[in-house]
């Protein structure tokens, strides 16, 4: 299990039940739980990437760093101010294809000293030994 806590909120990110290219991702809050399958079919080593590069970078960075799905139902990007809080943006959505279709969006900070745990929690997630 990787997770990302909120350092301002109850809010937390949790990617889980990995096997092989699909995993869980769950968006909780006090008022909001959200959960949705994702599949890393064509970009295995994508969000580890973003993370592994978070992890390494050595002082606040300027601009969004990103990755998606390929189907577009979860997006993560990630901003940090100059003074080291790192926002994460999550958005979730799911692919119905009916007029059921659901969508959610929560922003979720962090601080610049979390992100070498995080990519040290995320290296051991995406290379467990259940893929």
């Amino acid at each position: 299990m990787l997770s990302i806590n909120s350092v301002n909120s109850d809010r937390a990110l949790i990617f889980s039940q990995r096997v092989g290219e699909i995993f869980r991702v769950d968006l909780k809050a006090h008022a909001l739980s959200a959960s949705i399958e994702v599949s890393t079919y064509t970009d295995n080593d994508g969000l580890n990437k973003l993370f592994q590069e978070l992890g390494g970078s050595e002082r606040p960075w300027q601009g969004k760093r990103f990755w998606s799905s390929l189907e577009g139902e979860f997006t993560l990007s990630a901003t940090c101010s100059s003074l080291g809080a790192v926002c994460f943006t999550v958005s979730l959505r799911s692919l119905t294809g009916t007029s059921e279709e659901w969508s959610v969006e929560a922003g979720l900070e962090t601080e610049f000293g979390q992100l070498t745990q995080i990519a040290k929690n995320s290296k051991a997630f995406f290379n467990a030994a259940n893929t």
